[in-house]
This record gives structure tokens, sequence and C-alpha cells, in this order.
């Protein structure tokens, strides 16, 4: 007979075990601290995030969304739908907290986030840990690289995880949290423009559900799977009208819809914008997104169980999205990569998994340590005192043209319409407000023949017309992207170059 000791020190040494840092924990840890990683290694590039930032600025200052646009001199007073004001705001304010670093630090824990729930919808599904994690890592963080920008859309990458393992886990029959999608609509609606695709899980996942059979079921459980599964309809698309209700929850209410519509309608947009042109393989990004295809159509045509409908039907229509828009391709990954994993766990057939050794607690934990120590020498807190390459040690992108707007600013006169790239328009933006834009960022805030000179001017095509068309009285360009430009007002005597570093040079008008 055993004594209360001996049971309590027993339990006592399971419970020691069980603490232990498994081979399943090096497993975990590797994908969410590599998944952090990334971000953290990451400048940010002198695009969108800028212009975002002075609009939340805008918001916490005035206490009001800007309407009307008052950054440009070319499109002052007309009227602009901002959109992604929530996310503007939280940028700000992280910015005024802690600066740059915060931003960034955020910005790795909300990625870490989305692909975390990700890669739990893929355990969940199948119980391969390592399948789900090797496949995450190999195959879908590579797809998704280039969204991983800070912007509004990166706040809506775990909204949208969550949207999809919501309505995965319940078809499934794994959880009953649909409660959730309206509260996670309206902070959805409020961050980005994305928020419709939430709309396409919930009507996608119930006509699969509405479609599949029950298959193999004795004639005496058709019945009730057939009540079971009218319920389980209704329940959803009752869920589903309450979440497109909470759509409405934004400043604009119904008039968001039109704003979607218009952006996807805008030719500037869908013409110019690289990410809004189908994938090619004609660059890096395409080509990972094809061989992506490839990957999925071969586990599709070799597993050995038929792929659910459900899944299908969002693999189809997400792959349209994808196929239509670059831009797009992260949130197929994310549709895909369940459905991936899954098909290729079936690969092995249905034999149980043999069991894995735990490994060597010490060395798991000393693993552990040593990918904890990269992604700690990654914060931007540290980063910059390691003395490394700019294109991962700076927290900002090198294009920034800090020193050259340092120096605009610090003149006695400025110019009353400056021509710029549309990246430095965006940080201009920030950086001295009260200097007006020819363009930034916003694409469709532009007409498309504002958008056909700027390119025209830039190439150094009919300068002195351009010129003259929009009354330019300075120049801010970027030495890489308007070499034929520097070089046709180099030429002219009517400007002087005041300033120029390895980026950016600066000119005005001679009579200045």
């Amino acid at each position: 007979m055993r004594s209360n000791t001996d049971t309590s020190t027993s339990f006592s040494v399971r419970q020691a075990t069980r603490a232990m840092p498994t081979l399943d924990h090096v497993w975990l840890a590797a994908a969410l601290l590599l998944i952090a990683l990334r971000p953290l290694l990451t400048p940010i590039p002198p695009n969108d995030f800028w212009w975002h930032m002075a609009t939340g600025r805008i918001i916490a200052t005035t206490g009001a969304i800007p309407s009307i646009d008052t950054f440009s001199f070319t499109r002052a007073g007309q009227p602009f739908f901002n959109q992604g004001w929530l996310a503007q705001l939280l940028m700000y304010w992280l910015h005024q907290l802690g600066g740059i670093p915060l931003i960034l630090f955020v910005q790795s824990l909300v990625i870490t986030l989305a692909y975390g729930l990700l890669l739990r919808l893929c355990i969940r599904r199948t119980g391969r840990l390592r399948l789900s994690v090797g496949l995450v890592l190999l195959v879908t963080l590579p797809l998704s690289f280039t969204n991983w920008i800070v912007r509004p859309q990166s706040y809506a990458l775990p909204i949208f995880a969550a949207f999809l393992t919501i309505v995965i886990e319940y078809r499934l029959g794994l959880s009953r949290r649909l409660w959730l999608l309206p509260l996670l609509m309206a902070l959805w609606v409020n961050v980005h423009g994305t928020f419709v695709l939430g709309l396409a899980l919930i009507g996608l996942t119930w006509l699969g559900m509405l479609f599949a059979r029950s298959e193999q079921l004795p004639d005496a459980n058709q019945q009730q799977a057939s009540g079971t599964r009218r319920r389980a309809l209704m329940e959803l698309a009752l869920w589903g009208a309450i979440t497109a209700a909470a759509m409405l929850l934004n400043p604009r209410g119904v008039g968001v819809l039109s704003y979607v519509r218009n952006l996807l309608g805008s030719n500037a947009v869908t013409t110019l914008v690289t990410e809004w042109a189908p994938p090619t393989i004609r660059d890096l990004e395409g080509i990972i997104f094809f061989l992506f295809l490839i990957l999925c159509g071969a586990v599709l045509a070799y597993a050995r169980r038929r792929p659910p409908l459900a899944d299908m039907l969002l693999f189809g229509a997400f792959l349209w999205l994808a196929l239509g828009a670059s831009r797009n391709v992260v949130w197929f990954g994310m549709v895909a990569t369940p459905l991936l994993v899954v098909q290729a766990a079936s690969l092995g057939g249905d034999k149980p998994l043999a069991r894995t050794t735990a490994g060597k607690p010490l060395l798991n934990g000393i693993l552990i340590g040593l990918l904890a120590l990269l992604v700690l020498l990654a914060l931007p807190w540290v980063k910059p005192a390691l003395d490394l390459p700019p294109s991962v040690g700076a927290l900002i992108a090198e294009d920034t043209p800090v020193a050259a707007v340092e120096f605009l600013r610090a003149q006695p006169a400025r110019p009353r319409h400056l021509f710029h790239t549309e990246a430095y328009g965006s940080y201009l933006i920030w950086a001295t407000p009260e200097q007006p834009v020819f363009v930034d960022t916003r694409i469709e805030l532009y007409p498309f023949e504002q958008w056909r000179d700027y390119i025209n001017l830039g190439q150094g095509n009919n300068v002195a017309a351009l010129l003259r068309k929009y009354d330019i009285d300075g120049l801010l360009l970027n030495v890489k992207q308007q070499q034929p430009l520097i070089a046709a007002i180099r030429a002219d005597s009517g400007w002087i170059e005041r300033y120029h570093d390895t980026q950016t040079v600066y000119f005005t008008r001679a009579a200045q």
C-alpha cells in the first residue's frame, strides 16, 4: 500500500516533468519567435506609414476625423474618405508613448498574434504540431512578408485570422464563439477596408455547410444529422446578419461600402499601384505565389481524403482575389494554409502517429533561450547599438528623406508648389505639415491625369510644360527613381541645387 507521501512525491515528479521544455515546445517557440523576428528586422519604408501618422495626429489634436484634403496643393479642399481612422489614431498614440521603437515592437506582436492564431487553427484541425509549424514557417510566411509593413492593414491581419478561426471551428464543431464576430467587425470596419472579407468568410462557410452532405452515416442518423445541420446553418446566418449590421458602426455608416467600391473602381489604384496588379513570375513575390499554388495542387491531388467543400470554396474565392491583385495574396495564404495542412496530414494515411521523443529538457531550454536571445537583440531599443547593415539595423528605411526635409524646414522661404516622389509626399505630410505636397500614397485621391503627369515629369518627359502646368517652384527628387528629371533640371540655368545627399536632391528656382 502506497503512503500519502509516496503519492504526493509521484505527483510532484509528474508535474515537474510536464513543466520541462520538450521538443514540441521548441517547435512552437521557433515558430512564434521567428515570426516575431521578421517585423523587428524590417525598417519602416517612407510610404503609407507617415501620412497615416499625420492623420492620427490630426484626429488626436482636433477630435475629428478629416473629411477633406488639407495636405496637398493639387487637391486641397477635395472630399477624402479616411476609413482607417482607428488604426491611424493607435499608431499616433504609440508614437507619442514610445516613438518608432514602440510602433515596431507592437507591429511584431500584431503579426505574431495573426500567424499564431493561424498556426493554432492548423494544429487543432490535424493534431500535427510539427507539420503545421513546418508548413507555416517554410511555405506561408514567405508568401506574406511583403504585406508585413507598418500600416493599418497590419492591424487587420489578426482580426482576419480570428474570423477564419471562429467560422472554421464552428463548422467543425470545435467551438461556438460566433458571438465574437460582431465585436470583431465593429473593430475591423474602423481599421481597414478589408472588413468586407469577414462577411465573405461567413458567407462562404455558410454555403459550404449548406451543400455539404453527411456521408457514411447510418440511415437512422440521417434525420438527426439533417436537423443538427439546419440549426447550425440558422445560427451562423443569424450571427452573420448581426455581424453585417455591426459593419455600420463606423463614422460614415453604410457610406463605408461606397468607399470600398470607389477604391476598387479607381483607375489610378488598379493601374498604377504595383500591389494592385496581378501576380507575375517576373518578380520574386510572384514566383513564390505560383510555387505555393503548385504545392497546393500537388498536395490536393495526392491527398488520401477529399477536401471539405467549405475549405475549397474559401480556397477558390480567395485564389480568385489573389490572381486579380498581389495585395490579396496575404489573405489567400491565410485561407489556404489550414486546407494545405489538413490534406498534407492525410498523405501519411490513417495510421496513428508514432510517439516522438521529448528530447533533453536542458538542451530544449537552451534552444528556446537562443531563439529568445535573437528576438531580444532585434528589439528596436537594442538593435541600433549592434552596428548592423542599414537594411535590417535601421528603424526607418534609408530612403526616407529625413535630412533633406530637415534642411527644407530650416529655409526662410519654402516652395509654394513642391514636386517630389509619392513616398516623399507621405513623409513631408508628417515631418513638415505646413508644406503642401504634390501627391502622396493616397492614390485614389488624385486624378489619373495627374498621376500620368507625375510619371512623365519624373521620367524627364515634357519637363518645361509640366512644370509650368502645375507652377512648380521647388523639386525634392529621389536620386534613384527620378534621375532623368534631375539631369534635365541641372542642365537648366533657371534652377539652383540647394541640397543633395546619396538619396535626395533639392532644387528651387533661381529667382528664389
